[in-house]
Order: structure tokens, then C-alpha cells, then sequence
């Protein structure tokens, strides 16, 4: 749903549109499956990323809570965060002849947006990297949090992916948390993705959930139209996992 067009100054000057507000349908470049349950979305979807329509699932969501982040000084590893309840609005923006819409938060500056997920409250959180994205030359990210070191490795021989694995470690832990030859289910149980130009990108990484253990908002995708936004928590991890995918919101390119 992002457009090409920006005008950050004259942005600043219009009021975002009122979710409940009945906005007219235009031709989508970016595609929302309507879905029950959870939304997550990163900051890939906020702020300077244009919508050419807002979608249906988005007006229905009352509650929100936004992540803030406090950005760490020169010496520190990870930042202090915020959950905060936010609200969100759409700000129309006049553009080649038609209106597009871009997404923007009360507070101001939310990294990340969630709603319906269950056992997540306003309170304090820690943000321990960011913007991580996996192929080409880069196979592996260590992420620490505390005095936990965490490592994410893309193992893969095919040059397209279709082979990728994606495992965690901490220890002498390990779990796999992608495997591309695996169904390329959906939340829309009559629609499987093929492999096709996977890509795979950790949005966010900290401490949502409070319990001192990796979370983390990632996109690990088999298709490149396909941008499901996954909430994994450690908090959801059953016997022997370090995390679990908790709530996914599915998006897709058209």
C-alpha cells in the first residue's frame, strides 16, 4: 500500500480522517485480506508509506497500543520502550490527481502498532535491534538482550531461497522458526503460496512481553507479494521453543 509520491511539509499541514469515518474505495496498490483477529503492523506500514485506500480491517480496530522507542546513547545495546495505547488515523494527501492516504498515530512516532493480541498491556519494553534483513551476504544477526545472546541464521544452497531454513539460538538452544519447503499456508485456509522470490526481514527485536526474553516482528515470506507480519513471543514458546508466533497479519502485493 505504499505510494511513490511523499510531500512530508504539506503532510504535516492536513488532519488525518477519523477511522470511523466512511472513506471511498480506490484502486489498491497494496492488498489487506480481510481477516479476523490480530493486527501487527511495522513501521514499514506507518507513517511515510502511502495507502490508496484505507483498509476495511484497519477502521475496525478500536484498541491500539503503539510502541515508542527512546533512542540509546552511543554506548548502549539496546533502547529504552514503551507500550502505549495510540490512536491511529489516516491523513488524505492530494497526489497526481487522486488521494492517498498515509497512516499517523497520537502519540506521534509509533514504530509498531498492535491490536487483539492477548497478553500484551501498556508498560515499559526494551528494543534491542531493528531493520534486519536476511539473504545475499547477510546470513546471520546476533541479537543481545541482557545478558541473553541471541543468533539468527538463514541456511540455504538455492539462489532463489526455496530451500531457506531460519533458526534461532540462544545457548545451547535452537529452534527453526521458517522452512520454505514447508506449505506456504495463509490465514485464508483455501489460499497456499507458491515459493517464489522468498524474503525474509526482522522488523523489530526486544522485549515486548516483559519476562526478560527475545520478541520479535518479522516478515519471513516464501512469496515476494506476500508480507505477513508475525509476532513471535517468548511468552507463547511451549516446552523446549524460545519463541512462537503468536498473532500474524497478512498482506499482499498486487
Amino acid at each position: 500500500m505504499r505510494h511513490p509520491h511523499s510531500n512530508d511539509a504539506q503532510m504535516d499541514d492536513e488532519r488525518p480522517e477519523p477511522l470511523s469515518m466512511a472513506i471511498p474505495l480506490a484502486s489498491l496498490a497494496f492488498v489487506a485480506v480481510l481477516q479476523a483477529g490480530p493486527v501487527i503492523l511495522s513501521s514499514d506500514d506507518i507513517g511515510d508509506n502511502y495507502y490508496d485506500a484505507v483498509p476495511a480491517e484497519l477502521r475496525q480496530q478500536i484498541t491500539w497500543l503503539g510502541l515508542f522507542i527512546k533512542e540509546p546513547k552511543a554506548d548502549e545495546n539496546t533502547a529504552e520502550s514503551r507500550l502505549e495505547a495510540a490512536q491511529v488515523g489516516f491523513a488524505p494527501h492530494k497526489a497526481a490527481g487522486t488521494t492517498v492516504y498515509r497512516l499517523v498515530t497520537t502519540p506521534q512516532g509509533a514504530e509498531l502498532l498492535i491490536a487483539g493480541v492477548p497478553g500484551l498491556s501498556a508498560g515499559a519494553a526494551t528494543t534491542a535491534d531493528r531493520f534486519i534483513d536476511l539473504g545475499g551476504e547477510k546470513r546471520t544477526a546476533d541479537i543481545r538482550l541482557g545478558t541473553r545472546l541471541y543468533r539468527i541464521r538463514l541456511h540455504s544452497e538455492d539462489p532463489n531461497y526455496c530451500d531457506a531454513v531460519i533458526v534461532l539460538t540462544e545457548a545451547d538452544r535452537i529452534q527453526k522458526l521458517f522452512d520454505a519447503a514447508e506449505s506456504g499456508a495463509t490465514n485464508d485456509l483455501g489460499l497456499v503460496v507458491s515459493c517464489d522470490e522468498p524474503h525474509f526481514r526482522i522488523h523489530w527485536a526486544g522485549d515486548l512481553d516483559r519476562d526478560g526474553r527475545l520478541d520479535m516482528l518479522v516478515t519471513f515470506s516464501r512469496k515476494y507479494s506476500y508480507h505477513p507480519r508475525q509476532l513471535m513471543l517468548s511468552s507463547g514458546a511451549g516446552p523446549g521453543e524460545l519463541i512462537a508466533e503468536v498473532a500474524r497479519y497478512d498482506r499482499f502485493a498486487q
